[in-house]
């Protein structure tokens, strides 16, 4: 049974149509009787109509729900990229191999090398790459058009594509080729594209170089939390200008109650301008429930043991399947992972590896287990790999045949057998690892750390994210220091490390997850934990008016998972304050029982002063991004170019150069 809106969309067709679908309002299912109407009532082929989604699961759900329901196979169904490799390869008579991040990370490294790039630039280089093939960015100098144009004659003369190339390459060909492009148009009658909102530029431009008047695009721009792959919110507000569609809201949300929609809506009311005629108003078809509930705690583990006996009283009600704990960064989950795990309550850790189990933190552990435990060859070779420099296989074989029973002497007697280079080197970690079985566990974390060059080898191995590594490691540290002051010993604290990260994963349990990873998922009961400034909203984002909005839809997404109960929680100290969204909400909206004392609204955004230096034309500089040039300035913000990245940002946060 479909509402009018949907039948609506459903029954549309003959000009280009734009469906606005509200979080929770059942697109999937409208998309699905959209192409069961276009095969049975306008009965156009299967072959003829091409059905674009954001995931192979999505593709997998059309596919069967349309075959189920008709008897039919749908031939052009599934992801931008499988849709782009079909044609290539079916149209173009195209054979090609798709190179991996391996094949990618040699090819481009060995450029690199003969171009004097330097290897710690790799990630950037990688992003510039793929800038230019998916957001269609023009290289900003000679040097970076040479290395681009270099690392694509080098794929190409190995008959490979890389995974960017298979849209650029399609889109090159069809903006070059205008039989292929007619034909196209002519063989794909129908056009629908799923989660429209994380579209990048050259799909859109691909859709807009085949598709005629029988385009649907199903999206929500409030939706949108891809920016950082490239994804453009933006593309909606395209496709109206040069679609010039039918517009149709899917607003009724079958998926929460009244007061979780009405805390989303509020939080929306307040996103950009630009997507005012575009928020959808979500409204409930089941009744209001129960207000959000709001929580302040004096630390992380207060908060996380009010969680986890808040979620063993809801067991009683709620399956622990239909409980999630969403965070903004992965670090948060684990103080709520061992306060789960201390209280016998079964967890998963969704899109990720348990708190205990990722590299950075493991390597620590091993060290603290070569001290607990000095003939352990498994911990005594991860400390040399992660803390030492310079000692190979052949340094570990000479150790080796000093071993009686302990590593840490056997590599004071090896230092006499060795050149005075690796003598050196072994000595320096035998002092260190002597002097450490002294120590308490708190001390010996944060001695590896200002003792050896683990943040250099953090560094090196993860270039992509040794930010969020570093934070986890701080964590780690963090979580010995409470420990030993609860009284936990070393044998204790490595104990149950360890169990945490080796325990079966039930079925029947809590679901621990980034906000990202949550989007399309839905829950009966989400916590939402350390809404905090500089975690959500990101520090990253603070300083960018486009970031900190994908913050505020972040924040949107996580509200709209939950469908019948909502905690929201926050930490307080001298450093910390409540995210600015939450001010967003009205107070009535709340369960604010916890607060004793009413206090006046209060509103946690960043008093600016604004930079009347600031002028078009000008160089300015900024601390995270570097030198750019001033595009134009708007009231208390600029438009700043920062090597072909353009930024929106307050002026306060820029400083004139010259």
């Amino acid at each position: 049974m479909l509402n009018p809106d949907q039948e609506r969309v459903v029954r549309h067709h003959g000009r280009p149509l734009l469906v606005v679908a509200g979080a929770g309002s059942g697109k999937t299912k409208t998309l699905a009787h959209k192409v069961e109407f276009i095969l049975e009532e306008l009965k156009i082929p299967p072959e003829n109509i091409l059905c674009i989604t954001f995931t192979n699961k999505a593709a997998r759900e059309i596919k069967e729900r349309v075959n189920s329901v008709t008897g039919k196979e749908l031939p052009w169904v599934g992801t931008f990229h499988s849709v782009a490799y079909r044609l290539l390869r079916s149209k173009l008579g195209l054979s090609f191999g798709v190179a991996d991040e391996s094949d990618t990370k040699t090819i481009l490294s060995s450029i690199m090398r003969e171009l004097d790039i330097p290897r710690e630039d790799y990630e950037k280089v990688r992003r510039f790459i793929s800038r230019v093939k998916e957001d269609l960015r023009e290289p900003h100098s000679e040097g970076m058009r040479e290395l681009f144009e270099t690392y694509q004659r080098v794929l190409r003369e190995n008959n490979l594509m890389d995974f960017s190339d298979l849209l650029y390459e399609l889109y090159m060909r069809l903006r070059e080729d205008d039989k292929l492009r007619e034909a196209l148009k002519r063989q794909f009658r129908f056009i629908l594209v799923d989660e429209y909102q994380d579209t990048n530029t050259v799909q859109y431009e691909i859709l807009k170089l085949i598709s005629g008047r029988e385009i649907c695009v199903v999206g929500d721009p409030n939706q949108c939390i891809y920016e950082w792959r490239f994804a453009r919110p933006d593309n909606i507000l395209r496709f109206i200008e040069d679609f010039d569609p039918d517009i149709v809201k899917l607003q009724t949300n079958y998926r929460s109650k009244g007061y979780i929609l009405s805390v989303a809506n509020s939080v929306l009311k307040k996103a950009s301008s630009r997507w005012r005629e575009l928020i959808p108003t979500l409204r409930p078809v089941k009744d209001m429930g129960e207000k959000p509930l709001v929580r302040r705690f004096e630390s992380e583990r207060e908060e996380a043991l009010w969680i986890g006996e808040e979620i063993r009283r809801l067991s009683e009600r709620f399956s622990l399947k239909d409980i999630a704990v969403l965070v903004r960064v992965s670090y948060i989950t684990d103080v709520i992972e061992s306060t789960l795990f201390r209280m016998g309550i079964p967890y998963r850790v969704v899109g990720a590896l348990r708190f205990y189990e990722r590299p950075e933190v493991r390597n620590l552990l091993y060290l603290l287990r070569l001290l607990l435990n000095p003939s352990d060859e498994m911990a005594f070779r991860k400390v040399v790999e992660a803390f030492t420099a310079g000692i190979g296989e052949r340094t570990l074989e000479a150790i080796r045949e000093h071993y009686e029973g302990n590593w840490i002497e056997a590599l004071l007697k090896a230092s006499g057998s060795l050149p005075p280079s690796k003598a050196r080197s072994i000595r320096e970690l035998h002092d260190l690892l002597s002097d450490m079985r002294t120590k308490s566990y708190p001390e010996v974390l944060r001695e590896a750390l200002e003792r050896t060059p683990y943040l250099d080898y953090l560094k090196r191995k993860f270039k992509k994210d040794h930010e969020e590594r570093l934070e986890n490691v701080r964590e780690l540290i963090r979580v010995a220091r409470e420990s030993f002051k609860e009284g936990t010993d070393l044998e204790e604290f490595l104990s149950e490390a360890m169990l945490l990260s080796s325990e079966e994963e039930e079925k029947e349990a809590v679901s621990l997850m980034t906000i990202h990873s949550a989007k399309g998922l839905e829950f009966s009961v989400v916590f939402l934990p350390r809404l905090e400034e500089e975690i959500l909203p990101h520090r990253s984002a603070l300083e960018d008016e486009e970031e900190l909005e994908e913050e505020r839809r972040l924040f949107y997404v996580a509200i709209t998972r939950a469908k019948e109960k909502l905690y929201l929680s926050y930490t307080r100290s001298k450093d910390r304050r409540p995210s600015r969204f939450l001010s967003d909400i009205p107070k009535n909206l709340l369960n604010l029982e916890h607060f004793k004392k009413r206090k006046p609204r209060v509103s946690y955004a960043v008093e600016l002063k604004p930079n009347s230096k600031i002028r078009k034309g000008i160089l300015v500089n900024h601390r995270v991004f570097g030198v750019g040039k001033v595009l134009k300035v708007e009231g208390e913000r600029a438009e700043v170019d920062f090597q072909g990245k353009i930024k929106r940002i307050h002026t306060s946060f820029l400083e004139p150069l010259g």
